[in-house]
């Protein structure tokens, strides 16, 4: 194709160029003829004018030189004959131009005249008696006849010059007419040539890319053969041998390569719509992948044979990565619901034991990754013992969590299978030196065919009941078997939907605070209030925060949350303030995850400027066991927030485990007392020696106390007797929304 069109560009220049050729030679006749026009004619014609006028300017001469005498009469008469046969030569030239013809009869009349005067001249100079007036008149009339001539001699010459004129504007047109021509076939055969280089280059390009595509098959790794439509083979690249070698067979016969049925395969490839069909067949230790291609333009196959092996085995080791754990070469959560999945698709029933080892995060804190790996290792090593003598089949679901099937759902089976796994974990584990317990909390549940839902969805459902009976295990302490019952799906249900209302709870004003007074025992005197978060949820209506924090605890949001009760408290605080309310100190508690966090002091200043409550007027309080995780760090926290002026108090304290060495060193302002202290005052003289203990201690080290959950007089009576500052309680009142507090205060102011 692009040879044919190089041919047709070939053939179109030829043919231009002929036709230009043609015209040119036709154009440059032209301008030879008007070269000889104006060579022959025009020239001619410019001369003869010239010397006219030379011949009579002298014959001019000739009679002012008689008239003078300074000539005789026969020099004068010579030189007039002379100069006749000269201008009657030249009128004879004249002649020649037929487009002056009458121009020029015109001329030879004037020129009859002036020779006839000339006669009349010498006619009278020759007289004896010469007549000067009449030789003067004459020589006027030749001298007006001679201006005359001239004046035709300027016409013919004007004429003369205009045809020149013309001759030469022709030349030029046409000479100009030729460039152009010339040009443009130039620029066309330019054109032509870009045409035809272009097209070259791309003839170039295709050879090369053939070429490039026939070493391909001799470059090509795998195997390359080219066969008949009989199974003949016609090409086999070089690979081809390679491999014959390495399966040391006979590498003369590249055939040795195909199977046995091949030339079926053919026929079946050969007769297939699409001329195409690919296959595998192991050979030894070896697995083939042969493509075959039928060329029905040609009759013949292209066979592709490729070394699949390698693949093969990487497939099956994904497959096995999929369905396996690698550390334990147990089946893992995949391989569990797709048997699940198919034992229920066949109706049959069980029961799962979910076991998950105890203490794990414990382990992986304290002696890292490597030894809580190699321990859970160990682990599986022990349910896989006991899962063998037991028959069952053990499933590594997660890290630390595994699933027993049982193919019994009676639950007795299920508890004695149980049974055993905890039996088998009493005796602590030899791990890197290290002696670790493996105790295990296990939940079953039982797994019945439903043909109400999807085998795979009562799969993953009777797996959750499972964890939801082993989580409760896990909650009480660990090391036991728990059987999953309804309450424990409604629990984690309303666990979850709780969770998830909860995280749009700020977002959409569902939040409430509660404030509790806080008085001077001696006194009755309100000193301040501490700030508690409730929850009024949409739906349900008020939520107890002993049903709410620990969930937000749990997920995180309780980061969130106490920024907001942070903020909101100053909010109020400062509005009360501003309002005309005495000076009262809102309490606010920090969550540990509040507490740990690198953003706290950034949010209680911007709480503060934003706000603009007196930081007097603020008291953060704290637990023991917050403290207690990291006391040489938390110091540093601790004296910033009160270098800021805002009050520090330690809630719940007798709760935990404080140690007085580093209670002295933190920057504490008060004590609150738990009410496990309070409640059973006076009655109990333990509590009451404790309490007592409590407040000497307070005072000692220059901290004020807090009396909480106060209820009764006996109980503020006994708290005035032994110098408690504060108290707090139902006794005085419970928590208060922000109307009714401010109606407490009024009351009470």
């Amino acid at each position: 194709m692009l040879q044919r069109r190089i041919w047709w560009a070939f053939v179109l220049v030829l043919a231009v160029g002929i036709g230009i050729s043609v015209s040119i030679v036709i154009l440059g006749d032209k301008v030879q003829a008007i070269n000889r026009i104006f060579i022959a004619e025009k020239l001619p014609q410019s001369r003869s004018l010239g010397e006219l006028r030379g011949a009579i300017g002298d014959q001019e001469r000739v009679l002012y030189e008689y008239y003078s005498f300074t000539a005789t009469k026969a020099s004068f008469q010579s030189q007039l004959a002379s100069n006749n046969q000269h201008l009657a030569k030249i009128l004879a030239e004249l002649d020649k131009d037929k487009s002056a013809a009458q121009q020029v009869q015109q001329l030879r009349v004037q020129l009859g005249a002036l020779d006839d005067l000339s006669e009349k001249l010498a006619t009278i100079l020759g007289a004896a008696d010469i007549d000067w007036d009449g030789a003067r008149v004459i020589l006027a009339l030749v001298k007006l006849k001679v201006r005359e001539i001239e004046g035709t001699l300027g016409n013919i010459a004007t004429a003369n010059q205009t045809a020149v004129d013309k001759l030469s504007e022709d030349s030029q047109n046409i000479v100009g007419m030729m460039v152009n021509w010339t040009v443009g076939f130039s620029v066309f055969v330019f054109c032509v040539s870009f045409f035809v280089g272009y097209y070259v280059v791309a003839i170039l390009r295709e050879g090369l890319e053939r070429r490039r595509l026939s070493m391909f098959p001799e470059r090509d790794p795998n195997v390359v053969l080219r066969l008949s439509q009989s199974g003949d083979i016609l090409y086999a690249n070089p690979s081809t041998f390679h491999l014959l070698a390495e399966l040391q067979l006979d590498t003369k016969d590249a055939r040795n390569l195909l199977p046995a049925d091949f030339c079926k395969k053919l026929d079946e490839t050969a007769s297939s719509p699409i001329s195409n069909s690919q296959f595998e067949q192991a050979r030894g230790q070896h697995t083939f992948e042969y493509t075959v291609s039928y060329l029905n333009d040609f009759s013949e196959f292209h066979v592709y044979v490729k070394d699949v092996t390698a693949r093969k085995r990487a497939e099956a080791k994904l497959v096995y990565q999929a369905f396996f754990d690698e550390e334990t070469g147990l089946p893992n959560q995949y391989k569990l619901q797709q048997e699940l999945t198919i034992a229920l698709s066949n109706k049959h029933s069980g029961t799962l034991l979910m076991i998950v080892a105890d203490h794990e995060q414990e382990i992986f804190e304290t002696y890292g990754a490597a030894i809580t790996a190699n321990w859970l290792a160990k682990i599986a090593q022990r349910l896989s013992t006991v899962s063998q003598q037991s028959e069952l089949t053990l499933y590594r679901f997660s890290n630390n969590a595994f699933i027993a099937v049982i193919e019994s759902d009676v639950l007795h089976v299920a508890q004695e299978r149980a049974q055993q796994f905890l039996s088998a974990s009493e005796q602590p584990l030899q791990v890197d030196g290290y002696e670790l317990l493996s105790t295990l909390s296990i939940g079953a549940a039982v797994l019945h065919y439903d043909d109400a839902h999807a085998p795979d969805v009562v799969a993953e459902d009777t797996v959750k009941q499972a964890a939801n009976a082993c989580n409760r295990i896990r909650s009480s302490g660990g090391n036991g078997i728990g059987l999953y019952d309804e309450a424990m799906g409604k629990a984690a249900a309303h666990y979850l939907s709780l969770s998830t209302d909860l995280k749009y709870a700020v977002q959409n004003n569902e939040l409430r605070l509660h404030y509790q007074p806080k008085v001077e025992a001696a006194t009755g005197r309100l000193v301040g209030m501490e700030a508690l978060v409730r929850w009024m949820h949409p739906k349900r209506g008020m939520i107890s925060p002993a049903e709410f924090i620990p969930i937000a605890e749990d997920t995180g949001l309780i980061v969130e949350i106490g920024r907001w009760v942070l903020h909101e408290a100053c909010r109020q605080n400062a509005a009360w303030q501003r309002d005309g309310l005495r000076a009262l100190r809102v309490a606010v508690n920090l969550s540990a995850r509040q507490f740990r966090s690198t953003n706290l002091l950034s949010e209680i200043d911007a709480a503060i400027a934003q706000t603009g409550l007196p930081v007097n007027a603020l008291e953060l309080e704290i637990t023991e066991s917050m403290v207690m995780d990291d006391p040489d760090t938390l110091i540093e926290l601790l004296n910033a927030i009160r270098q800021r002026g805002i009050y520090l108090a330690l809630d719940d304290f007798g709760t935990g485990h404080s140690s007085l060495s580093y209670l002295k060193r933190f920057p504490i302002d008060c004590i609150k007392i738990d009410r496990a202290f309070i409640k059973d005052l006076p009655d109990n003289l333990d509590d009451v020696a404790i309490v007592k203990t409590i407040v000497a201690m307070a005072k000692a080290l220059d901290m004020s106390t807090v009396a909480e959950g106060v209820e009764t007089a006996e109980q503020l009576a006994l708290l005035n007797t032994i110098d408690c500052d504060q108290i707090q309680g139902f006794f005085f009142s419970r928590p208060l929304a922000a109307d009714d507090f401010l109606a407490f205060y009024r009351k009470h102011n």
